[in-house]
């Protein structure tokens, strides 16, 4: 005489919604057995038949293919699970670029937080060259999408109208055309620059540009966007600025 488990059983044992089990009854993936009492009972080979579908369910089989794999061929059956390792390959790629991001947002959070409790320091740029470019520039703006610390605003600190929107350029890029370029004898201070969205952007820079130039010449500004957040009800674009300095 066949054991039978309730829903509530199998529910538990297979850690398995009962909805889930009555939508996959529904569907046609599992049986039931009708029980005296009037509810539903599983058997020992419904345990391994739901078994087989959860693992298919936890593979990324939709519920609609799930009773197809039961068709298939040896052959069909290796050509749709390779088509579906790929689609996995797809997503995990996906996330991992989803998580690269999320650890560069992390390190700007992190760079702000670091840069609004000191002074002026100095630093290294650390990348090699910005090159000006257009928001209808697709190429660009997509680099620009994928990780918006590339965007670099110059400015040429005599001035400070000389304002240009500019991309971090990759070293291996060719047929690039710079305005700005690292070089090795370059000297700059990074300090933490915070634009007002609402105020038209209005920002800090050249109160702390003026502090600088007590002690300083300065040359280039290169503005670094870092994160926008709320800061006392006002939304802040959060930049890292280098400036170029040569002793007075």
């Amino acid at each position: 005489m066949n054991e039978f488990f309730s829903i509530g059983v199998v529910s538990e044992l297979l850690n398995i919604p009962a909805s889930t089990l009555r939508f996959w009854e529904d569907k046609g993936l599992i049986a039931t057995h009708k029980l005296p009492n009037g509810y539903r009972g599983y058997v020992y080979q419904d345990l391994t038949q739901i078994a087989n579908v959860i693992f298919l369910r936890n593979l990324g089989v939709p519920v609609s293919r799930v009773s197809q794999f039961t068709t298939y061929s040896l052959d069909e059956y290796a050509d749709h699970i390779t088509t579906l390792q790929k689609q996995l390959l797809q997503k995990l790629q996906t996330y991992q670029d989803m998580l690269t991001r999320s650890e560069y947002q992390i390190r700007s959070l992190d760079e702000v937080l670091r840069l609004s409790v000191q002074e002026p320091f100095f630093e290294p740029i650390p990348f090699e060259a910005v090159e000006p470019f257009d928001y209808l520039e697709k190429e660009k703006i997509i680099r620009y999408i994928q990780q918006p610390s590339q965007y670099v605003r110059y400015f040429d600190t005599r001035d400070m109208q000389t304002e240009t929107r500019c991309i971090i350029v990759p070293p291996e890029e060719k047929g690039s055309s710079p305005l700005w370029r690292r070089t090795p004898e370059q000297q700059t201070l990074v300090f933490l620059i915070r634009e007002m969205v609402d105020q038209n952007f209005k920002s800090d820079v050249e109160e702390t540009l003026s502090k600088i130039q007590k002690t300083y010449r300065t040359q280039h500004l290169l503005a670094q966007y870092l994160v926008t957040a709320n800061e006392n009800g006002k939304m802040i674009d959060y930049l890292k600025g280098y400036v170029e300095v040569q002793p007075r």
